[in-house]
């Protein structure tokens, strides 16, 4: 059987299979259950790379990884927003014009970046940090978009997660430095993950 199947990827599949989940979710107007699966996604690419660097693995396997790894954040930060977002603000001419240029710049940034890994002589070193915004980031940037209007102006949230698309499209391909979490940046990202789980099965289902 072609592929890696091993331990060293089992978090990017798993992340590839809540944002899948996310989207039947979507479809089937569940958009906090949505959400929540979407963070999830976000929390296994978080993860993903540590896991992988604790395993040996071959050049073959690093490279291999490397793909996977952009192949499912494809799926997991560029088609899941753009499915939440048309679902939730409409088709209108504002939620496909932000829809297009995310997608544009979001696989430019997913492109450019590996390039770049692919220079790197040591796939195993943690890179210190990022030319452009990570599409990783829109795992906390959506929902808590979602949340925050839901709770308090539900009638422009469609409009604002609009906005954060387009504000994001072009965070990606911007050359600004954004740097990688170190230990204290991963709990951080963690507590407010979690943090917005809570306030998703208190508030937002």
């Amino acid at each position: 059987m072609i592929g890696k199947w091993n331990r060293s990827v089992i978090a990017t599949y798993v992340g590839m299979l809540f944002a899948v989940a996310a989207v039947f979710l979507l479809f089937s107007n569940l958009y906090g259950y949505a959400m929540m699966c979407f963070m999830a996604a976000g929390i296994c690419d978080l993860f993903d790379g540590t896991i992988a660097r604790m395993c040996k693995r071959t050049e073959e396997e690093k490279n291999f990884g490397i793909q996977l790894d952009s192949l499912v954040d494809v799926i997991s930060f560029i088609a899941l927003p753009v499915v939440a977002v048309i679902k939730i603000a409409g088709i209108t001419w504002y939620a496909v014009a932000a829809c297009v240029l995310y997608s544009v710049f979001g696989v430019a940034r997913l492109a450019y970046f590996n390039v770049c890994q692919e220079e790197t002589e040591d796939k195993d070193s943690p890179i210190k940090y990022y030319i452009g915004m990570p599409v990783t980031y829109a795992a906390l940037i959506f929902p808590a978009i979602y949340l925050l209007f839901k709770l308090v102006a539900d009638q422009v949230t469609g409009l604002l997660m609009c906005a954060a698309m387009g504000i994001s499209a072009v965070l990606f391909v911007l050359k600004l430095k954004f740097i990688k979490p170190g230990k204290k940046g991963y709990i951080f990202l963690m507590i407010l993950a979690v943090a917005l789980f809570v306030l998703y099965i208190i508030f937002g289902r």
